[in-house]
């Protein structure tokens, strides 16, 4: 094989790895498809006679809570930053989550341009009265949990998801933008407060890390079964994952209401950022900032995302603390992208030189002959 075709072959290898280093760099944030469970389930609680009505459940017109802070989004006459409601969607049991958060991201930072208001949001536990007077006392203690009177399932996650819509319409109308997250997640206020800067005038978004054309999986075995009397297409609207997502404060009373008119669906994520949203004419939007994966605990990671799954109470401390150390030095997200390009870049014009020398040898030998 002569000099030539060896470096032509030496290019190709190189850029398809530089492709797939692309490639790996594009879906970093992008969901698995579904892993089915090996233990089946024999019956699905919702089924045809069930009523599908979230008016059934969501009672719009009446106070449903059963412990609720109305204030949390009172601003002073003098505070003119735009608010940002951040919801945790948490349940009873997870106290200790709740206070890991409180100890951490939700503390405030004078520095990010918006009024950053963070509540709790939960359901009720059948038949356990000690633990409901515990989180009457942690609320007591630190005003900032709503409890809605349903049990706290999976399968009710989009009642709390609309419960959240609710209560915010009613209670905290004036926030420029809410954020939807759980008690498991990693929120870099920061990193939120950069990018809401950016889009502080839109009036109908919905982003966060967004997953295309996912089919309902139809498989009884698995935890994200659905029949097809719940959702008979083929595809999903587009919809944005549920451990994170951004919303226009506007935006918020549109889904409400759209939402006691669409057919419930227990998927919260699928049913409210993509079936509703698409029967409002808004299209969710991505953004791969919104992870949602257990990730390492780099702080250097973690630096630029804006939410990240899966972390235990100590975990989430330590990586707060980490993220707001001001010696911390991290290299260029970009740079291992940019010194690929580079390096293509130089071995596309060898390429092309060694090509045009080649043509000059043969032209001249030819020119002798």
């Amino acid at each position: 094989m002569g000099k030539l075709k060896k470096f032509k072959l030496f290019v190709l290898l190189f850029g398809a790895i530089c492709f797939l280093i692309l490639l790996t760099h594009s879906y970093t944030n992008r969901e698995n498809e579904p892993i089915i469970s090996t233990t089946p389930d024999p019956k699905f609680p919702w089924n045809v006679n069930s009523s599908r009505h979230l008016r059934d459940y969501v009672a719009p017109e009446n106070e449903t809570a059963v412990i609720n802070n109305v204030n949390i989004c009172n601003t002073n006459v003098s505070n003119e930053k735009p608010l940002i409601l951040i919801v945790v969607c948490s349940a009873v049991a997870n106290d200790n989550l709740r206070q890991a958060i409180r100890d951490t991201w939700m503390q405030k930072d004078h520095s990010v341009p918006f009024d950053i208001r963070t509540v709790f949001l939960l359901g009720r536990v059948m038949n356990d009265v000690m633990s409901q007077r515990e989180t009457l006392i942690e609320s007591n203690n630190h005003g900032d949990i709503i409890q809605e009177g349903f049990i706290d399932s999976y399968l009710n996650l989009t009642l709390k998801s609309v419960m959240m819509l609710k209560w915010v319409k009613h209670y905290c109308p004036q926030a420029t933008f809410v954020l939807k997250t759980d008690d498991d997640m990693f929120v870099n206020t920061r990193q939120l407060s950069d990018y809401l800067s950016r889009v502080q005038d839109r009036k109908d978004l919905i982003a966060g890390s967004l997953f295309r054309r996912h089919t309902p999986v139809r498989n009884s075995r698995s935890k994200w079964y659905v029949p097809e009397f719940m959702y008979d297409s083929k595809y999903y609207p587009n919809y944005v994952s549920g451990g994170g997502y951004v919303i226009s404060g506007p935006l918020v009373p549109v889904l409400f209401d759209k939402a006691l008119q669409v057919p419930y669906f227990h998927f919260e994520d699928v049913y409210l950022t993509g079936i509703v949203a698409k029967a409002a004419n808004v299209v969710p939007e991505d953004n791969t900032s919104f992870g949602f994966r257990t990730l390492p605990v780099d702080p250097c990671v973690y630096r630029h995302l804006i939410t990240s799954h899966g972390l235990s109470p100590n975990e989430l401390r330590s990586i707060w603390q980490s993220v707001n150390d001001p010696s911390l030095m991290c290299p260029s997200a970009h740079l291992p992208l940019a010194i690929c390009l580079f390096i293509s870049f130089l071995l596309g014009a060898c390429l092309i030189f060694k090509c045009c020398r080649l043509r000059r040898e043969k032209l001249a030998i030819s020119q002798i002959k």
